[in-house]
């Protein structure tokens, strides 16, 4: 008895070693996000494309001119979307372009009314204070992107090579990924052999699954948002719409996110509350619809995330590495909920470490 109760809290011994492992490893990820972000984003593509590479290679084609293919295929698809709504794209942002200054100086006059407003209601309050002090910060505005347009460029220059080498891992990855895990599995103990094969399985499950039913996700999101949008008149709907997609991958943050240009542009450009209302009653539909309908099919079940765990998830990962940490942190969160469970039930519930 006093021996099978030593195994018990040697087992949880091992149990939290482990635990504080992967604390530890994460510790290293956040201090190396820098450098390590492609990684993560190249494996979040790779969980996306991966089924379609498994159903090319079945077809008796090698892996990978299957990865060869998808990505051939991408390239095809995506310059045909560009070239089809380049025009709608380039008109829309050029627009934007030339509207630009006239909607600082419509913020400008707005501010400084509701600033002499508000500095008759403050005592002792000198006046003409706020006024000036709006009028000199947004007269800078101009100067203050000029003189960034280094930075501006330096960090465009940056995000393009960044997705160069984010493109080039996942083509590897994606072709080689099956002798990554190989290598794994080959210097595993035996002892430890099924409960690695059921983490590394339950993990390419669970992850995947999310990946690819939020990108299906979105991709319907846009087309909705894009869809509602222009029924209602609104100005820039496309690129709207499209950002509405994008930012829908943030779960619950997301949607509110996307719909700030949509109310922006309709209070500045069209100078109207009831756009705005409009709007928001667009957006709210959208969502029905994709909570109801889309989101139940393309996600499912498959994945059980209680809604409190995701949004915290999503703070904490908001916190510490900003956008991409919103982006990275359900996935990494489904990744680190299957390992504690697996190993909980493979040390703990199952002892089958005890003799480790």
């Amino acid at each position: 008895m006093e021996t099978r109760q030593n195994l018990k809290v040697w087992n949880w011994i091992k149990l939290l070693g482990i635990y504080f492992v992967i604390l530890i490893a994460l510790v290293i990820f956040y201090m190396a996000q820098d450098l390590l972000t492609p990684f993560l984003v190249a494996f979040i593509l790779v969980y996306a494309l991966n089924p379609l590479a498994d159903k090319i290679e079945s077809w008796g084609i090698k892996r990978t001119w299957a990865v060869a293919m998808i990505f051939i295929g991408f390239i095809f698809i995506a310059g045909l979307v560009v070239s089809l709504g380049f025009g709608s794209i380039k008109a829309e942002i050029t627009l934007l372009k030339t509207q630009v200054p006239a909607y600082i100086e419509r913020i400008k006059v707005s501010l400084i009314e509701n600033a002499a407003t508000l500095e008759a209601k403050i005592p002792n309050m000198k006046k003409g204070m706020l006024q000036n002090m709006i009028t000199q910060k947004l007269g800078d505005l101009p100067t203050m992107l000029g003189e960034n347009m280094p930075f501006i460029l330096k960090t465009l220059l940056g995000l393009v090579t960044s997705s160069l080498i984010v493109l080039f891992l996942t083509f590897f990855i994606l072709k080689d990924g099956r002798g990554f895990r190989k290598n794994i599995i080959r210097v595993v103990p035996n002892k430890y052999f099924e409960t690695v094969l059921c983490l590394l399985f339950e993990i390419n499950k669970s992850v995947g699954n999310y990946v690819r039913g939020q990108l299906i996700d979105c991709t319907i999101v846009a087309i909705l948002s894009v869809i509602g949008l222009s029924l209602i008149g609104l100005k820039y709907a496309l690129i709207i719409g499209i950002i509405c997609g994008i930012t829908n991958i943030i779960p619950y943050l997301g949607p509110i996110m996307g719909m700030i240009p949509a109310i922006f542009v309709a209070l500045v450009e069209h100078k109207s509350g009831a756009m705005a209302g409009s709007v928001v009653a667009v957006m709210m539909g959208v969502q029905l619809i994709d909570n109801v309908a889309v989101s139940p099919i393309a996600v499912g079940q498959s994945v059980d995330l209680h809604p409190i765990a995701v949004i915290l998830s999503v703070t904490i990962g908001g916190a510490l590495m900003g956008l991409w940490g919103m982006l990275f942190a359900v996935p990494i969160y489904c990744a680190l909920k299957v390992t504690f469970q697996i190993l909980y039930k493979g040390i703990i519930e199952y002892g089958s470490w005890e003799n480790a």
